[in-house]
């Protein structure tokens, strides 16, 4: 059992015995660091973060933080924009200008990629924006 009573221990005042003598090597008024390699890693984390920071992206990548950086900055309309051209086209188109996307129907005037058509699951293919140029 333990000598000391819960009353005494509430009420305060009562040293308690440490439990296997306490840390050993590091003394009450000797600063340790908190890292016991003694490495700061405050230090190495923001110089990996600067060192990101000046890697440029490339290919793909580069794109899409293109698109990240526009959209982030955009106003509410410039957002809506790109979200309907993206969503409606299939993809295909990506449009900052709302004036000109709020009165388009990009599934009616489909534009696929150069050489390719717009099919149904079904493989019929589906009326685009360019077969309208060719009929007249």
């Amino acid at each position: 059992k333990s000598p000391f009573q819960w009353a005494q221990l509430e009420a305060g005042g009562v040293a308690l015995p440490a439990a296997g003598g306490g840390v050993s090597g590091v003394s009450a008024n000797n600063s340790a660091s908190a890292y016991a390699s003694g490495t700061d890693w405050s230090k190495v984390d923001k110089s990996m973060t600067e060192e990101l920071e000046k890697d440029k992206p490339e290919g793909e990548e580069a794109l899409n933080e293109l698109f990240k950086s526009i959209y982030g900055k955009a106003n509410e309309d410039t957002r809506r924009a790109m979200n309907k051209s993206f969503q409606t086209s299939g993809g295909t188109v990506l449009s900052t200008n709302w004036d000109e996307v709020g009165t388009t129907d990009y599934e009616k005037e489909r534009q696929a990629p150069n050489g390719m058509d717009w099919k149904t699951w079904e493989g019929d293919k589906l009326p685009m924006k360019d077969d309208n140029k060719d009929k007249d």
